[in-house]
């Protein structure tokens, strides 16, 4: 389905209701997600000097997005759904099954694409890295596409938000992984098609999850929701703030504090 002037126009009709997102702009915003970390491949094949320098950057400002983007909104309409306590404790859930992934599926790749492993043992160990990112790579995406799916189908502006999270989020995550497996020894070109087909896995799930999730309860949505929010909270303050501020830029910590005033302000505007 060709995405077209008229379903940017129904999407963003749809997003500032306190509706459930019309297909269109589920189609949408599940298309954008796969684009976003198509774009960071994209870069990291055409540019990779530009993109690894700039990358920083542009983690610091995801980061910034996905910690204010899940307590100002993820949290908040989970626990509108399902009770503070429960809506918290769900959080802390989500927070936990992103640590469990990271821990023991994907080991840490800094987005200049150096392993954690020293030149001795690089030679030893870089075939296992490769699958091990791949396997982490594909359950964090999946995790993501459900998140936003499960925006989408309760309220059109939370699925929005989740997405645009998704979206932001995605390019320097197509950096790392293109890095992360060029370091692991796969050849150029093979990496682009596997990293590729990584990108694939969040819009499916968007769409899968949206069509299957419309019309649930709002307990399993403030569930969902609240996973959500746990998980985009442990990417943005455990995993991408730390790469963000790893050399201590000035401009990169205002890359964070606009990433997070883009959330203030979408939440005040919504209001």
């Amino acid at each position: 389905m060709a995405l077209t002037i008229s379903h940017v126009t129904v999407a963003l009709q749809s997003a500032a209701t306190a509706v459930p997102a019309s297909p269109a702009a589920a189609l949408l915003f599940a298309a954008l997600t796969g684009l976003g970390m198509l774009a960071g491949i994209w870069a990291i094949r055409r540019f990779e000097s530009w993109a690894i320098r700039h990358t920083a950057e542009l983690v610091a400002f995801a980061a910034g997005l996905l910690v204010a983007g899940a307590l100002l909104h993820l949290v908040p309409e989970s626990a509108d759904l399902v009770g503070t306590g429960r809506g918290l404790a769900w959080t802390l859930a989500g927070f936990l099954v992103l640590y469990l992934v990271e821990a023991h599926f994907l080991p840490h790749v800094h987005r200049r694409g150096e392993l954690p492993i020293d030149d001795h043992h690089r030679a030893g160990h870089a075939h296992h890295v490769g699958p091990l990112v791949i396997l982490g790579l594909a359950i964090h995406s999946l995790a993501e596409g459900v998140s936003v799916g499960a925006g989408l189908s309760a309220r059109a502006l939370i699925g929005t938000v989740a997405a645009a999270l998704v979206v932001f989020h995605k390019l320097p995550v197509g950096i790392a992984a293109m890095s992360a497996l060029y370091h692991s020894g796969v050849p150029g070109r093979r990496a682009a098609w596997v990293s590729s087909g990584l990108a694939l896995i969040t819009p499916l799930a968007v769409v899968v999850s949206y069509f299957t999730l419309r019309g649930v309860s709002e307990a399993l949505l403030g569930i969902l929701l609240g996973l959500a929010g746990g998980s985009f909270l442990y990417i943005g303050a455990a995993d991408l703030l730390p790469e963000g501020q790893a050399h201590g830029r000035p401009v990169n910590t205002l890359m964070f504090v606009l990433g997070s005033l883009a959330m203030v302000a979408v939440k005040l505007g919504a209001h």
